[in-house]
């Protein structure tokens, strides 16, 4: 597996990203026994970078998985707004992978220059916190070009973890091209770029091989996170980053596989899955949420709003 600098951060990384969102309670559910099990698995493949959040309910899983896999670089994310609150995530980030040490700590879904004035506080403590050696990297989370065309403005942004794949789903304020020439542009300031969903929240599985090329021959990306749910994903997207002659094969094998976001009978209709939706995929029609598959891209973050608990993504 080939390792890459990420940027000016100064961590090395595998090109692979293992993003954990697909093995959470948001979406498959897997046990923390079940998680680690794939953890472990991908990192015997080569894999040494993985992706969390604070939002996802994966920390039990990865530090299980560190038992046996010790040398994840990890990523994690969090919505902080203040020092306070940047403050409690990143205790609640030591205490739920069992480390004292972060490798890149990300502000979650920031949007545009606006967004990360009203948060500056929020990087700043976790600049400080970069210099007394508690976390290796700060970054920012983002489907917005807005957020990656400001990100370069504030020195102590060291990586963005932008949406792009090749059809541009997901993006909130404007095309594949605008957001590659957003990377472009904060690339020139040093900054590392690791990609998410780069098949469209499972849009683009049908095609995959296409996704996958155009995320491994885009110069602009220097790692990508993919969520992977079984052994046999993680053997086809290993393959597809080391140039593997069967890696056509093992995706082929994968092309039907179909997400699902599911709402059960019981929905009464409260509408905080609507508002949460950065998707607008969400409307309430006769007393229910109603899901536009065609915006959706599947992330499950209206199931950690609902307070019945009637959505799942599968």
């Amino acid at each position: 597996m080939q390792k890459v600098k990420l940027g000016r951060s100064g961590l090395t990384v595998s090109r692979l990203c293992f993003g954990t969102l697909t093995m959470s309670p948001l979406q498959r559910g897997m046990t923390p026994e079940e998680g680690a099990k794939l953890l472990v698995y991908a990192y015997e493949r080569g894999v040494r970078f993985l992706d969390t959040a604070d939002l996802y309910g994966t920390y039990p899983h990865i530090r299980l998985a560190l038992r046996d896999a010790p040398d994840y670089v990890i990523s994690t994310k969090a919505y902080c707004y203040d020092e306070k609150t940047a403050q409690e995530a990143l205790k609640r980030a030591y205490r739920g992978v069992g480390r004292d040490f972060i490798d890149l700590f990300m502000l979650h879904e920031q949007e545009s220059l606006y967004t990360l004035r009203g948060h500056e506080e929020a990087l700043r403590y976790l600049a400080d916190q970069h210099d007394k050696g508690h976390i290796g990297a700060v970054g920012v989370s983002t489907h917005f070009c807005a957020c990656v065309n400001a990100a370069p403005r504030f020195p102590m942004i060291d990586v963005i973890h932008p949406l792009i794949n090749a059809a541009g789903i997901g993006i909130q304020d404007g095309t594949r091209e605008d957001m590659e020439a957003a990377i472009r542009a904060a690339r020139e300031h040093g900054i590392g770029i690791f990609a998410m969903k780069p098949l469209g929240g499972g849009h683009l599985i049908g095609g995959s091989r296409e996704a996958l090329g155009y995320a491994l021959n885009s110069p602009l990306l220097d790692a990508v996170a993919i969520g992977m749910q079984s052994i046999e994903e993680i053997d086809a997207d290993v393959a597809a980053f080391e140039g593997s002659a069967q890696a056509s094969d093992k995706l082929e094998k994968l092309r039907h596989r179909q997400r699902q976001i599911m709402v059960h009978d019981w929905c009464e209709g409260c509408g905080r899955c609507r508002d949460r939706c950065r998707q607008h995929a969400i409307e309430i029609v006769d007393g229910r949420a109603r899901i536009d598959s065609s915006k959706c891209v599947f992330c499950g973050y209206c199931a950690k709003v609902c307070p019945q608990f009637c959505i799942k993504v599968i």
